[in-house]
């Protein structure tokens, strides 16, 4: 049998739909029209240039810096909990002369346990766990180096015997980018990289090296002009940041922080602003919910022509801080 619409039912259904139509056109105009609740001199959705998400006003904290003690001579520019054995931390130069790298067992104290010795370049993020050390690569630091630079991640035994070296996920396969921070999390056996190239920060299977977890590093004014080292803290992420005040280019002119990121979101949840006189601060690492941080003494565009702050022992340092492990205190 043949279902027909006579002309009249057709035409019936056509203003109808035409009714519809223009209903919810303007409808949806109506809909765009709105404006949300807002502050002064936003958009429609509460938004401003440079600011944090519709509605948000970011928590600022303050905290200060306690030196604890100077690593070996050179520039510590990692650092991670010997979370295996809890017998203090490991920290890991960086060189721009395509030497091999140090990664430093030191107890709690300052005293050197071991010396491993990696074939990291320029190592820029390391983490400790499953009795390796994992150094991440920043190759085009080196003076000299190929092209593309030698980056990704190193993994070495105790011996020094390099058991792997694999790229960042999700680039090509001989130069995933390089890194500015990791971290272990010990419950789940994951190493958490600061991805430059994607500018993420991705949670990989040591074992598979399969990611399992991303988010995007932010963006935001005045808290990501310098993005360094990160710390996995219980279903958070701190990172370092740092804010360099225009016209100048020294330790005087910096405020060194840190920004902690909520992993289930992703979101910027909390700014902690260093309070002048503190170390300036190139990776951190928590323990028994303890900040503790590193500086390398070597920091991008400040000059090493300043004598008051050389170490013996060191390379030439930029910073007065240089060399330095040192406590986080959150003081307001």
């Amino acid at each position: 049998m043949t279902n027909r619409i006579g002309r009249r039912e057709l035409l019936t259904a056509g203003l109808g739909l035409a009714a519809t139509l223009r209903t919810g056109i303007a409808f949806g105009q109506s809909q765009s029209s709105q404006v949300a609740p807002r502050e002064a001199g936003t958009d429609a959705l509460g938004r401003r240039v440079g600011g944090p998400g519709r509605g948000r006003q970011l928590p600022k904290r303050k905290a200060k810096t306690t030196k604890m003690f100077l690593t070996p001579g050179g520039w510590p520019n990692a650092i991670d909990v010997d979370h295996d054995q809890k017998r203090g931390f490991w920290v890991q130069e960086q060189r721009h002369d395509n030497k091999m790298e140090a990664a430093w067992l030191i107890d709690w104290n300052g005293k050197l346990l071991q010396t491993v010795m990696t074939n990291c370049k320029d190592c820029s993020g390391m983490c400790f766990g499953n009795g390796f050390v994992w150094s991440g690569a920043n190759g085009a630091s080196e003076i000299e180096h190929p092209t593309p630079p030698i980056n990704g991640v190193f993994q070495t035994d105790m011996s020094g015997k390099q058991i792997s070296h694999r790229q960042i996920p999700f680039g090509p396969k001989d130069d995933g980018g390089a890194t500015h921070g990791m971290s272990w999390q010990a419950d789940t056996g994951k190493i958490w990289i600061d991805s430059n190239r994607t500018q993420t920060i991705m949670r990989i299977d040591p074992k598979t090296w399969e990611v399992d977890y991303m988010f995007p590093t932010t963006h935001a004014a005045g808290i990501s002009e310098r993005l360094h080292g990160i710390a996995y803290d219980n279903g958070f992420i701190w990172q370092v940041t740092g804010y360099q005040k225009p016209g100048t280019s020294d330790y005087a002119g910096y405020t060194p922080g840190l920004i902690k990121y909520d992993v289930k979101t992703g979101q910027v949840v909390e700014h902690v602003e260093f309070v002048p006189g503190s170390s300036d601060i190139h990776d951190v690492t928590v323990y028994n919910g303890q900040l503790f941080g590193v500086d390398a003494g070597e920091h991008p565009g400040w000059s090493i022509d300043k004598p008051e702050y050389q170490q013996k022992g060191f390379p030439p340092l930029n910073s007065p801080s240089g060399g330095q492990v040192f406590r986080i205190e959150l003081i307001s």
